[in-house]
């Protein structure tokens, strides 16, 4: 096979301690390639996918949970700030009619009259207008805090952030998600609640106001007219719906291309690979474009074809209807008194058909406003669905998930015929057995590749455990109980926050003061609890020879971009120093002191022993032989181990 090809050349590594400063005895071993043996498949992390108008309505469930809330009650103004536009718009349009009247009869005590309820009205109006305006930005607002949280909720819960990205089947931008896309998901939908109630409420006042004037007749006109502008329209309309959710997607994956280089221009620039960086991006960006470009071209043409069906053509349908109410008008058009009344009733009939025609429109736009909303809901509940699976453990191949076993222990790990097997398929560890007590340390070996990280990735609970039985210890880490377990990964990682918030990680301030002032309570009565962490920290941080970094950073308070600052070896060293502050029974280290000194690693395997904590270690330096017990050999990749008793 051609891993097995790939690490032929490496038979002198596959016995690790062989040629070195120790021998050992064989415990056990995997399953020979005779014996009968079917590798399970790994559960893929998937979601059924909900029709849109069931993601509509649990939208809203979020958005909205009842008529009395903060949001119930804003959009409860909306609608009576519409109302009332609409009312004023109306009063408007009957105004204009009466000036004419009045011109018309030459009547200067009423047509001044008329001109102080107009100032009135402009006044009511210029309140309405950015009133509604102020209210649809809160309900914005409101709901993308809720839908923020909802989703925050999932994602930061049972490691989904983890599974969502690495154990899905499809590439889910989650980050860009959550931002962007959130913020432009409820800003839009604030938009279309707000243009939903006003035509609508228009249609309605201003049928019933053009019925007074030209009989059904006219309000049979005025809908054959708009029955079939939208009937045409919806025909001709493309699907914004999935061209703005690719869009996104896109805008997605361009501010991914970028955000890549920052974390790696350092190794960019030592490459020299700015040019390869910037092809790969242009290509995004290029993709990108060609798309917009599609996009609005699209919208062009189909504002071309819906401004002439909503805006232009209607003209020629108010002057029909002014002719069939001119024609049918009674009294003597001689008469001064007839004529103002005619233009008046005609100037108003003008106003109420152009605002009927104009919420016409309105609702057109809706169509096609709530096609392009459809995308960006579809974008954020595909997330939500994920998250809800990641949290029930839905996955596509469930009947394996139920020969396996995952019970609690906090004197024991336990591994019984637990396959490691990757999201692609791969076995890695075929029907892995073994045990780790207390005081007898694990050191895991094996070449590059072998899945040395992936065993720890199962034993957190980050891969499933597709068969057998694992018991670990309970994950959970706060003040009260401190933890049982703690994993020191590969990849350093320093958190945003003070010198203080890396070594207390991941607990807050307050819990790190609480669980060291419950270790600590003699002879420190009159000492602060800051206090007394801060000489807790220092004496760890002179354990692992990092005290230097209290002077040269400024004190524990200093809030520093840690990565940049500072070395990999400073920041395994951190890792460690999180490690002896939490100090578990079991301390998982994955590779995390490669980029240390062989003298410093000892050391700190050193301290680990005197604390008490036996270790899962990943390592392929000898030095460490003598700080465990037993050895796991990963041999080739292919499922192969075999389980040693180190004799020092």
């Amino acid at each position: 096979m051609t891993v097995q090809r790939a690490f032929a050349n490496t038979k002198k590594d596959r016995a690790f301690s062989a040629s070195r400063s120790h021998s050992s005895e064989l415990i056990s071993a995997s399953l020979t390639e005779e014996e009968d043996y079917v590798s399970p498949v790994f559960p893929q992390l998937q979601s059924v996918p909900r029709i849109l108008p069931l993601r509509v309505a649990s939208m809203f469930k979020i958005l909205v949970p009842t008529v009395l809330d903060k949001q119930g009650a804003q959009l409860l103004a909306v609608a009576i700030l519409v109302l009332s536009r609409t009312w004023i718009s109306d009063r408007i349009a009957s105004l204009n009619g009466t000036t004419v009247k009045y011109v018309l009869e030459q009547d200067k005590a009423a047509f001044v009259k008329l001109i102080g309820i107009s100032v009135l009205q402009s006044a009511a109006s210029s309140f309405v207008a950015p009133s509604l305006r102020h209210l649809t930005a809160l309900l914005a607002l409101g709901w993308r805090i809720r839908l923020t949280k909802h989703l925050l909720r999932n994602y930061l819960r049972k490691n989904a952030y983890y599974k969502v990205i690495h154990m899905s089947r499809e590439n889910v931008d989650a980050d860009q998600r959550l931002t962007q896309d959130l913020e432009k998901l409820t800003t839009d939908l604030s938009g279309l609640v707000t243009g939903m109630v006003k035509p609508t409420v228009d249609i309605l006042w201003f049928t019933w106001r053009m019925k007074l004037l030209t009989g059904r007749r006219g309000v049979a006109i005025l809908y054959a007219y708009m029955l079939l502008g939208l009937g045409f329209l919806r025909g001709v309309t493309p699907d914004f719906g999935d061209l703005t959710s690719r869009e996104q997607q896109l805008e997605g994956t361009f501010r991914y291309m970028h955000e890549r280089l920052r974390t790696h221009a350092e190794s960019v620039a030592f490459f020299g690979g700015g040019a390869r960086e910037r092809e790969m991006i242009e290509s995004r960006f290029g993709a990108l474009f060609d798309h917009s470009m599609l996009l609005l071209k699209k919208k062009w043409l189909f504002g071309i074809i819906d401004d002439f069906i909503t805006k232009q053509l209607p003209h020629n349908v108010t002057w029909g209807l002014s002719l069939l109410y001119a024609m049918e008008h009674r009294g003597d058009r001689a008469m001064t008194s007839t004529q103002g009344e005619l233009a008046h009733a005609l100037r108003f009939l003008a106003s109420v058909v152009s605002q009927s025609f104009l919420a016409f429109g309105d609702i057109l736009e809706l169509h096609r406003k709530f096609l392009e909303l459809s995308g960006g809901i579809n974008r954020i509940f595909e997330l939500e669905e994920l998250l809800d699976a990641a949290q029930h453990g839905d996955s596509g191949s469930g009947s394996s998930r139920s020969k396996s076993t995952v019970l609690d222990s906090d004197d024991i790990i336990s591994f019984y015929k637990v396959d490691i097997i990757t999201p692609t398929q791969k076995v890695l560890a075929r029907q892995l057995t073994c045990e780790i007590v207390p005081g007898q340390s694990l050191l895991v070996t094996g070449p590059n590749g072998s899945g040395k990280s992936s065993i720890f990735r199962v034993l957190r609970g980050l891969w499933p455990v597709v068969n057998g039985r694992l018991i670990k210890p309970h994950q959970q880490i706060n003040s009260e109980s401190g933890c049982h377990i703690f994993y020191v990964p590969q990849r350093p990682y320093t958190c945003l926050g003070t010198l203080r918030d890396q070594i207390i990680y991941p607990l807050s301030c307050d819990e790190a003061e609480k669980r060291v002032s419950r270790l600590i309570e003699e002879g420190h009565e009159s000492v602060g609890p800051t206090d007394i962490l801060d000489a807790h920290l220092k004496t760890i941080l002179e354990n692992v020879k990092l005290l230097y970094l209290l002077e040269r950073e400024g004190g524990w308070d200093t809030s520093q971009n840690w990565e940049d600052i500072l070395s990999l070896g400073e920041q395994q060293r951190l890792g460690m120093a999180r490690l002896f502050f939490h100090k578990p029974r079991f301390g998982v280290l994955d590779e995390c002191t490669n980029a240390t000194s062989v003298d410093v690693e000892e050391h700190l395997y050193r301290l680990a022993s005197d604390s008490g904590i036996t270790v899962i270690t990943s390592s392929q330096r000898p030095a460490l032989i003598p700080f465990h017990s037993v050895e796991l050999r990963l041999i080739d990749g292919e499922g192969k181990w075999e389980l040693r008793k180190i004799e020092q």
